[in-house]
């Protein structure tokens, strides 16, 4: 699971994101890109508090995820990079947070008793609208959730990513354990990588939901699950 360098903490960014698209694709190197429709990007929130069974705890997804892997010219296998050219090597990824799914049926039947609840059309959408509003993620301010590498160390499959995380006007460093592999498809060569990462809200000034006085409340720790699919420009 993923950790935070405290001491590699960025200034905060402005308030007012820009709303134009996450960083460019670099012109160098070999590129691949991610297939939205073949990877996941899911978060879970858990609830806490003295009435935590009136509520539900809380998958989030991203559909329509963004994002790149440039590796250096002469590497021959992405998942046999030395440590040498995993130096050169960079990543970004962006989340429009207008475009996240949240509590879809198929995948909280995947989660297990801890989701077994169903909460209806009418609870989804008002859940939304709490996640999304200027008590919470403040969407329209911070209509973006950009992730970037800042150095990759490691050897071959197994990579140790040290990345910015600019989230709510605020960006922050943390430490990511990534596995690369290549998979099979009919459709070309893929590139699957995989990690965890466990954040805290409060560390980009995101305040958890909380009704009547804390005893419904969301928790402050999420735990986010990254299973991404790259295909070669």
């Amino acid at each position: 699971v993923g950790s935070r360098d405290a001491a590699a903490e960025a200034e905060a960014a402005p308030a007012v994101e820009p709303s134009d698209a996450p960083q460019p694709e670099p012109a160098e190197g070999l590129l691949w890109r991610i297939d939205p429709a073949a990877s996941l990007l899911q978060v879970l929130a858990f609830r806490q508090g003295a009435l935590a069974g009136l509520g539900h705890n809380h998958v989030v997804t991203a559909p329509r995820l963004q994002g790149w892997l440039q590796l250096p010219a002469d590497a021959q296998d992405p998942t046999r990079l030395s440590p040498a050219q995993l130096a050169r090597t960079r990543f970004a990824l962006a989340l429009r947070l207008e475009d996240v799914a949240l509590d879809e049926p198929a995948r909280r039947a995947q989660l297990g008793p801890a989701f077994a609840s169903r909460p209806d059309a009418q609870a989804i959408a008002g859940t939304r609208a709490n996640l999304l509003g200027p008590a919470m993620l403040d969407a329209a301010r911070h209509p973006w959730l950009r992730v970037q590498s800042v150095m990759l160390r490691g050897e071959g499959a197994q990579v140790l990513a040290e990345v910015e995380i600019d989230w709510h006007g605020q960006q922050r460093r943390w430490r990511l354990p990534l596995a690369l592999a290549m998979a099979p498809s009919t459709e070309g060569q893929v590139l699957r990588v995989q990690g965890q990462l466990a954040l805290r809200l409060t560390d980009f000034g995101i305040q958890p939901l909380s009704l009547l006085g804390g005893m419904l409340a969301v928790q402050d720790d999420i735990g986010v699950t990254l299973d991404l699919a790259l295909r070669p420009r």
